[in-house]
């Protein structure tokens, strides 16, 4: 009977192993199989994780390159985040604002009528200020986003453009003034010559000759306001360049001899394109304008030279030299030191030289003078 129990027994463990055996296996597939969900999974969300660090940075990168300047603030007004535009018109790194209240910052946003200026280690902008709050899923506030748009250069082209608006409305109505003004000109020009050669050798020539110099002075004048108000395209012919010198300085010997300058010249022979008409304007107001600063008399000379592949003609007086405040300013327009004057004399001239392809350099010493070096810079240019 024992025996019987026993082999019963026996074949009932024999049974119960192979079903524990069943199972085993069929868990080590589930396992497997759970393995290889898993690893699946895992590599998904690396992938998941991979691209929103992409994205992250993608965004990270546009928000740091944008052209507005973003400040991203806590709840307590703590910077957390800035931009390279805002680093740049703040003056502060992400490094060193990270962390501060940004109210505490060293800058003054002010408002000047209908603009918003911002003041940073004393230089403004223009700009327009706006804040955007942070709300997260749940409305709970995260912060602020604040947004600088610098429209300074903006300003300025606006600005600008109301300028030059007005100053052609002025030019239309400088044009028909000049040409009624020129007209009864010509005939007291003429006049003048015919009254100096008649009392040529009379007590009364230097009257006539200042006559002819006070009319030559408001041909002037009247030349660079229609000069300012039309600009003439250049024409391209060869001209001697010295001839036109000559020419200039003829123009202001009355004046000259009037304020008894010594006038001093060294010249070339230089061919240049160009239009002789405009560069002999450039020369009379250049001249004129050293005349001008030796009231009392002085020293003034003209000298030519090579330098490169241009000639430079050299105006130089001794004259009281221009402040060195002014000197960025001289070439603007209606801008002058003196109490009369248009203003205009050296701004049609630089544009003259421009529109040849050359340009005007100034070296200035208070009490000792001023140097106007007038630049030709045409290959087509020959020495003799």
């Amino acid at each position: 009977m024992s025996v019987e129990l026993l082999s019963e027994a026996f074949q009932n463990f024999t049974k119960a192993s192979k079903s524990l055996e069943t199972y085993y296996e069929l868990l080590q597939e589930k396992v497997r199989y759970l393995t290889t969900e898993l690893e699946k999974k895992n590599r998904e969300l690396q992938s998941a994780l991979s691209d929103a660090e992409r994205n992250k940075d993608y965004l990270n990168a546009i928000l740091y390159n944008l052209e507005e300047a973003i400040i991203v603030v806590d709840p307590k007004e703590k910077i957390t985040m800035l931009n390279k535009s805002a680093e740049d018109i703040l003056g502060i790194s992400r490094s060193e604002a990270v962390g501060k209240v940004f109210n505490n910052l060293h800058f003054l946003i002010s408002r000047n009528n209908s603009e918003t200026i911002l003041t940073v280690t004393g230089r403004q902008y223009t700009i327009i200020l706006s804040h955007s709050p942070i709300v997260d899923s749940r409305g709970s506030s995260r912060g602020n986003v604040i947004l600088i748009k610098d429209i300074t250069r903006l300003r300025e082209l606006e600005v600008q453009q109301e300028r030059d608006q007005r100053l052609k409305a002025m030019g239309e109505m400088a044009t028909r003034i000049v040409h009624e003004i020129r007209n009864p000109l010509c005939s007291m020009q003429l006049f003048a010559s015919m009254l100096e050669g008649e009392v040529e050798n009379t007590p009364h020539k230097e009257l006539a000759r200042g006559i002819s110099t006070g009319i030559s002075s408001l041909n002037t004048i009247l030349t660079n306001m229609l000069l300012f108000a039309r600009p003439h395209k250049p024409s391209s012919k060869k001209i001697p360049i010295d001839g036109v010198v000559e020419e200039s300085v003829v123009i202001l010997t009355p004046l000259i001899k009037a304020r008894n300058i010594e006038l001093k010249k060294s010249l070339r022979r230089y061919e240049v394109l160009g239009d002789e008409e405009l560069l002999k304007q450039v020369f009379i107001n250049v001249i004129l304008n050293a005349v001008q600063a030796l009231p009392n008399g002085g020293d003034l000379n003209v000298t030519m030279e090579k330098s490169g592949t241009s000639v430079v003609v050299h105006v130089k007086d001794n004259g009281p030299g221009i402040d060195s405040a002014d000197i960025e300013k001289i070439f603007n327009p209606f801008f002058t030191t003196k109490d009369t004057g248009t203003g205009l004399g050296l701004t049609i001239a630089s544009q003259i030289m421009q529109a040849h392809g050359g340009y005007i350099k100034v070296h200035s010493t208070e009490e000792r003078g001023s140097i106007f070096s007038l630049y030709f810079l045409r290959q087509e240019a020959s020495w003799k």
